[in-house]
Formats: C-alpha cells, structure tokens, sequence
C-alpha cells in the first residue's frame, strides 16, 4: 500500500478553494443566473484519501506443434524434389508438403488502474512518477479529521479478471512454458480536499473536490464522517486461493501464484 505524498497543505488548499468558488455553480448557462462571488461561501471542507488499484500482469507461453508447410514448386520442368535425402511427392497443385515442428513464442503485458471505491478502470497513470511512501495499515492515514475512503475492490478479484482476460486456449502438441506472472499489485490513496459551497439567495448547496497534489478540481461530494473498513489489509492482497479456483482446473499456474504469495509472506516474517 503506498500513499502520495507532497500535497498542498489546507489552507492552500482553501485558498483555491475560495478562488474557485462561482466554478461549484458553473452549470448555469443563464448569464442572470450567474452566482456572484459574495454569495457564495464555504460551509464545510474535509480531507479525503482516496484509493486506487495498479496491477501490471504479463504472461509468456513457450510451445511446439506439428505442423504442415507448403513449398510452391514454380518451374513445370521439376518433377521431384528431394530434401534431406527424402523424395518429396508433388500434388496436382505443384506443392511439395514438408512436415516440421513450429516453435512458438508469446507474450504480453497488461496494466490496469481501477478506482477501488467506485469499482470502475480510471487512468491514474499520472500518479506513477509522483512521490509516496510506503504504509502498512490505513490507519496511518485515518488521524485527525482525514477521512479514508474503503476498498470495495479485493485484489483477488481485478487479478482473476486480468489472468481471465490475458488466459486464451494454446494450439499446441507440447507445453514447454506457460506462465502467468503479477508484476505490480500496488494500492495508492490520494489526498483529495473536498470543498462544499453554498449559495445563500439560491439556497443551494454544491460540492467541489480538489486534487491535493495537481490542484486539479471536479464535482464530488462531501463524507462529513469516517468510514469503516470493508476488508482487512491481510484480506485485500489474498489472491491465492480465490484466483486459483478460477483457473483451469489440475494447471500448474494456480500454484505457482499460490506459493510464490506464502513465499513472499514467509521472506517478510
């Protein structure tokens, strides 16, 4: 779990805030419904960690099949052909069949980002290269009046959705590799300041969340309370048994992602 670090404190925070303030009511096309800025205030503010998942997952499948190659004998003086000291038959259509082994080679990577409350795939690959730390329980976040915003996504869940995507039938006589490997599993929380505003002639409300780091501004709403937890961490980063029952059955990939999890698990200890 890693969180992003060198956001703007506050009360810069409020002040853009506040320099933004007609933009919480910017919907209005009619120019004499327009707020002006006098009207409008803050009447509540709250800091939000916001989380979002960063799984990259390759796969390399190494195989050999039996196959059939067809060689176009163009001059009609030729009448045989021998190869590899084997005379070779040509067919009515001036093709010669030699019979050989394709090696095969494939492989891919796929990333994926997924907001993990909202349970839908967002870019948030501007977020890579920014600043984090490193935090082991959500509680580190949850101080003062910050609020946490909980997982609804388990890993388990977008990784069998990734293996499921990236899993496809081999035609092959020989299996010489197939692996399946989860290069990145990472959980970010961003710090998000949500503002709300009011405008008092109106007696309407509107909410604003600003991106404490970028600076970058959107409609959103307040929290006004801390939220519990919906899963442990422990139980957030388990993907070995779910993943490996949604797999092939009797496959060596599902317990080769099963014990490299007790792996890594045994090394921390």
């Amino acid at each position: 779990m890693l969180v992003l670090t060198g956001e703007k404190s506050f009360e810069e925070m409020k002040e853009l805030a506040w320099n933004k303030k007609t933009a919480a009511f910017g919907g209005i096309k009619n120019l004499l419904s327009r707020p002006k800025a006098e009207d409008i205030s803050i009447i509540h503010a709250e800091k939000q960690y916001k989380p979002f998942w960063h799984i990259v997952c390759s796969s390399n499948f190494e195989y050999r099949r039996m196959t059939d190659f067809l060689v176009q004998i163009n001059d009609p003086a030729v009448q045989k052909v021998i190869i590899f000291n084997e005379e070779m038959e040509i067919d009515k259509t001036r093709n010669v069949k030699l019979h050989g082994i394709e090696h095969c080679l494939e492989s891919s990577t796929k990333e994926i980002f997924i907001d993990a409350y909202a349970e839908n795939e967002e870019d948030f690959s501007r977020y890579l290269s920014m600043e984090k730390r490193e935090i082991s329980q959500t509680e580190e976040l949850n101080t003062g009046d910050n609020i946490v915003v909980p997982v609804k996504m388990k890993a388990a869940y977008i990784v069998r959705k990734l293996l499921s995507d990236m899993m496809k039938p081999i035609d092959a006589d020989e299996v010489l590799d197939e692996t399946v490997r989860i290069e990145i599993l990472d959980l970010y929380f961003r710090p998000i300041y949500a503002f709300e505003y009011s405008w008092l002639p109106k007696n309407k409300q509107n909410v604003l969340e600003f991106d404490g780091i970028t600076g970058e501004f959107y409609s959103g709403k307040v929290l006004r309370e801390k939220m519990a937890e919906i899963f442990t961490e422990e139980t957030l980063f388990e993907i070995g048994g779910e993943v490996a029952g949604t797999l092939i059955p009797g496959a060596s990939i599902p317990v080769k992602i099963l014990q490299e999890s007790r792996k890594r698990k045994s090394n921390s200890k």
